[in-house]
């Protein structure tokens, strides 16, 4: 790699957006891809068909869950150890965390087929949704061991300096992903299948794009003979739990939150709570996308113990995030009902009125979720898991089953949309108290000291 986009010895700007631009642009293109299929769904299939696809959001969470823990536990690892310029150590973590992965994928897939008549029970689905979550569900859990360990090789292509070729992965499924919703939806008329065929089809071509990479002679990271002590893997586990807790945590506030609306609004509510989901999808990606480039940055320059490079990589990925976030607010509360239109047939009123109340009182997640993602990101690749942890805890499963519980009690429906936003607002004010007390100087001057 050119000295000129190294982590360590180039500059801080140069380098940010190096990895940052490609990281966004991909994770745009994976949530627009999200998107569309909503559109699709919500077109040419109905109302129905889009509320049974947002109750299998939880199990999404599940599969990504575990694997995301083990790829960016180790991911950062791995890159503490390039940054020390230990490449023997980078294999071997490299290696064996690729190895538990497969198994985990495997395992995901089985798991999934034979319990999926009580997973679907469990999902909440009513008599009407049930038929359509377990077609969506079979057809995603089939495919579910190409796209994890696609996803999983995303974290190590990104962290082997090919920001560039992990991003193409992420775009090139998004343009497979529409094309294929557009083949199966529209002109075969597969309804839910086609859409679950489109998303497992695209999600697993990341896969066949990424690992040509590890065989190429300018790779760093190589499969080396499995061999020695696997006590990495346990330590990966443990970095990485933060991801694995905000992972299942949105699952399980997904759920409860499925199970609200169709309580108090009927599948109206769950379908509009879709559609904000969707939404709120794009703003969380861009915000993933800067600070999942950030952690090589950060993990680099741990393991190389530059501390003021750490500093100026945090300052700047905050600073984008709150700027993302505040143009995407105001195209929110300009153009709602022209946003929320694209996924409805003509004559969805209700759903269109819910899901217009519903986000403009849901906007300021926004504002803070971006900064909560980064200084949590920030966190794992310092190896300080049980900051990140907290974070990802506080603002994807904490706070918002205990406003969830109880705000409705007290402020109706509107309790409901503010649980979110208010959850996102105090996890960052308690962030900002982790930061202050551990700085990047702090963290390096524990490293290095005896």
């Amino acid at each position: 790699m050119s000295s000129k986009y190294d982590p360590v010895s180039g500059r801080v700007i140069t380098v940010f957006l190096h990895y940052a631009i490609p990281s966004v642009v991909g994770m745009l293109c994976l949530s627009s891809a999200f998107m569309i299929d909503g559109i699709f769904i919500g077109n040419f299939v109905g109302t129905v068909a889009l509320a049974a696809v947002n109750l299998a959001m939880p199990v999404w969470s599940g599969l990504f869950a575990v694997i995301t823990m083990l790829a960016i536990g180790s991911a950062v690892m791995c890159g503490k150890y390039l940054g020390e310029e230990d490449y023997s150590a980078a294999k071997d973590i490299f290696t064996k965390s690729l190895t538990c992965s497969v198994f985990i994928a495997l395992l995901s897939c089985l798991l999934g087929i034979v319990f999926l008549d009580s997973l679907v029970v469990a999902l909440g689905a009513t008599v009407e949704l049930a038929p359509l979550v377990s077609n969506y569900l079979v057809i995603i859990f089939a495919f579910s061991p190409a796209f994890l360990l696609g996803f999983f090789l995303f974290y190590f292509v990104r962290i082997d300096s090919n920001p560039l070729l992990a991003s193409f992965s992420l775009i090139a499924s998004a343009f497979i992903n529409v094309l294929l919703d557009w083949f199966f939806i529209v002109e075969l008329e597969m309804g839910i299948a086609g859409a679950a065929y489109a998303t497992g089809m695209a999600h697993g071509s990341v896969l066949l794009v990424l690992l040509p990479h590890f065989f190429r002679r300018a790779s760093r990271l190589k499969l080396i003979h499995l061999a020695g002590s696997w006590s990495d893997i346990p330590k990966a586990l443990a970095n990485g739990f933060s991801e694995f807790a905000n992972e299942m945590s949105i699952g399980l506030t997904t759920l409860l939150l499925n199970w609200i609306m169709i309580t108090r609004l009927g599948v109206s509510g769950v379908a509009a709570f879709t559609i904000v989901n969707y939404l709120f999808f794009i703003g969380l990606m861009t915000f993933y996308g800067i600070g999942e480039s950030l952690q090589p940055l950060i993990s680099k320059n741990y393991g190389a113990r530059q501390a003021a490079k750490m500093s100026d990589f945090v300052r700047i990925a905050l600073v984008s995030n709150l700027l993302i976030a505040i143009v995407l607010c105001g195209i929110l509360l300009t153009l709602p009902q022209i946003l929320i239109g694209f996924f409805l047939q003509p004559g969805e009123g209700a759903t269109m009125d819910i899901a217009t109340r519903f986000l403009y009182y849901f906007w300021p997640a926004f504002l803070f979720s971006g900064m909560n993602i980064t200084l949590s990101g920030f966190f794992t690749a310092c190896h300080k898991p049980g900051l990140s942890a907290s974070i990802a805890l506080s603002r994807s499963l904490v706070l918002p089953l205990l406003f969830l519980l109880t705000l409705p009690v007290w402020l109706g429906d509107i309790g409901v949309f503010i649980s979110i936003p208010l959850a996102e607002c105090i996890t960052f004010i308690m962030a900002l108290v982790f930061i202050s007390k551990n700085k990047p100087r702090h963290i390096v001057d524990a490293l290095t000291t005896p």
